[in-house]
């Protein structure tokens, strides 16, 4: 591991920590909402200036911005009084965008035959699950950009998980890949039920620390990958 990628992990899982921390103290008061916002404008910045080598990392730059635009409304607008309409809606736009980024950037030696198709599966399954619990709770243009989102953020998972055994990416970025893929699935299955189920929309301690858990422990390691200096089989890859 890069020395990089050791201050990475040195400073945002203890922001992580401290995330957790706020959020139980002070719910979904402005001094959590603040704090979230900001270690994800860190993290923005930090992927901006880690000496990435090859596309792959170039191209994760664009997937933290539309990251960060899409906090901008799910976080830092709920801090906002009146609150800010179609906010969530918005949201759900940058993470559609950013998730095709993350395809974009892991979807390297493209294939599809039956190890994708059983990769696939898990996610349309689960993700089939979650809209048939769901479906009737979410109206107009919320549920067709849900249904987007998850169709997205399927393949995404597929893809990422597919780093495995596709052969461009070293076994151990692989696994980071595709572990990222898998944990941002889960803390968007979860958001989905906290935007749409009338029983997850009030705040919930355990709720909303699962998501914030999961969705900084996806993209710490997204962060990680940026910064690794060995990302391919074939270091001259570009």
């Amino acid at each position: 591991m890069s020395n990089s990628n050791r201050i990475i992990l040195a400073t945002y899982l203890p922001l992580t920590l401290l995330i957790l921390l706020f959020t139980t103290l002070y719910a979904l008061e402005s001094q959590a909402l603040y704090l979230k916002f900001g270690v994800r404008v860190a993290m923005f910045l930090t992927v901006l200036i880690l000496n990435k080598r090859i596309w792959t990392q170039r191209i994760l730059i664009f997937a933290f911005l539309c990251t960060l635009l899409s906090d901008y409304f799910f976080v830092l607008l709920r801090a906002t009084n009146p609150d800010f309409p179609n906010r969530e809606l918005y949201g759900m736009v940058g993470f559609i965008v950013a998730y095709l980024f993350l395809i974009a950037a892991f979807q390297r030696h493209l294939s599809f035959g039956k190890r994708e198709v059983l990769t696939l599966l898990p996610f349309v399954v689960v993700f089939g699950i979650v809209l048939s619990l769901l479906a009737k709770h979410a109206v107009g243009f919320m549920f067709v950009a849900a249904v987007i989102l998850g169709v997205v953020l399927c393949y995404t998972g597929m893809t990422m998980v597919s780093t495995l055994y596709r052969g461009y990416f070293t076994k151990s970025a692989a696994w980071l890949i595709a572990i990222s893929g898998c944990v941002l699935f889960f803390s968007d299955m979860v958001v989905a039920f906290s935007i749409f189920h009338p029983a997850f929309k009030p705040f919930l301690l355990w709720k909303e620390n699962l998501i914030w858990g999961t969705y900084m422990l996806g993209w710490i390691l997204l962060l990680i990958i940026a910064g690794e200096e060995k990302l391919t089989l074939n270091s001259n890859r570009l």
